[in-house]
């Protein structure tokens, strides 16, 4: 996916990145609108650009020894995307527990800023054995350190 990535941060500070990209062909139905589950993968593109963003990739994470498995995800449909319109999905970390990570997020079209869906997921964090376990305080730090 090529994608144009940009990092703000809203009014109290807390960072939001956009991740910019083209409603592609195989994401669509017969219809041309975006199918359903497209949006659920432009979520975790969203949560990927936005780590990358603060200097921390997910894939840095997981060599440090932090493993997020999605636990849950919420979406609502608003208005749909179709082919080659261009999209705007803008994340946020909502709350970041002890055992976890919480995102928000918002799909727009960039053409005339309509809101298509917003959403929300839960990632758990794991050990490789796949049981839950607390953020290790070493990657914790350097999160918070991130976010600012």
């Amino acid at each position: 996916m090529s994608d144009v990535v940009r990092l703000l941060r809203d009014a109290d500070g807390r960072p939001v990145v956009e991740t910019r990209f083209r409603v592609r062909y195989f994401e669509t139905d017969a219809m041309g609108i975006v199918h359903h589950a497209s949006y659920i993968t432009w979520f975790e593109e969203g949560r990927s650009a936005f780590t990358r963003a603060l200097g921390y990739p997910y894939a840095r994470m997981e060599a440090d020894g932090l493993l997020l498995a999605l636990a849950e995800v919420h979406a609502r449909y608003h208005l749909p995307a179709r082919y080659d319109d261009e999209v705007v999905v803008v994340t946020t970390l909502d709350a970041f527990p002890s055992r976890g990570m919480n995102f928000s997020y918002a799909v727009h079209r960039a053409s005339d800023g309509a809101l298509l869906v917003t959403g929300n997921t839960r990632q758990v964090a794991i050990d490789r054995a796949g049981r839950v376990q607390q953020v290790p305080a070493e990657i914790r730090q350097r999160i918070m350190a991130a976010i600012g």
